[in-house]
């Protein structure tokens, strides 16, 4: 699958599997409104309150906060090969907006990542 399409796939197919659910169990201290951008792909916002998925939007920015990264490192993050906080300290990863909650989102999103990681095999472009 191509980036472009397994960006898609992840936002509009995996990630929406779990609304409603805890992302992590005993997370009930997270609630969080950010908005994820891809370069050259789109924006997504997402809402989790009290460690529940409960909104992921296509085109929309809106939160306290926002993650900004090329498809490459997103994908690299979701399949747990690569982890937030080192996407942020490398520059692959910029942060926009309130910092301390955008490094508090990040961390619980590695645990799960770690737990969920997305599998979506990545073929070369071109």
């Amino acid at each position: 699958m191509k980036s472009e399409a397994a960006i898609q796939h992840y936002f509009n197919h995996y990630l929406p599997d779990f609304l409603g659910q805890p992302l992590i169990k005993n997370l009930i201290s997270l609630s969080a409104a950010f908005w994820i951008e891809i370069s050259d792909q789109g924006c997504w916002s997402l809402t989790i309150e009290k460690g529940i998925l409960i909104g992921v939007t296509e085109g929309s920015q809106s939160g306290a906060f926002s993650f900004r990264t090329n498809s490459e490192t997103f994908l690299a993050v979701a399949g747990n090969t690569l982890s937030p906080q080192k996407s942020f300290f490398t520059g692959r990863t910029k942060i926009s907006g309130n910092f301390y909650e955008a490094l508090r989102t990040a961390t619980a999103l590695e645990e799960f990542f770690q737990r969920y990681p997305y599998p979506k095999v990545i073929e070369p472009e071109g």
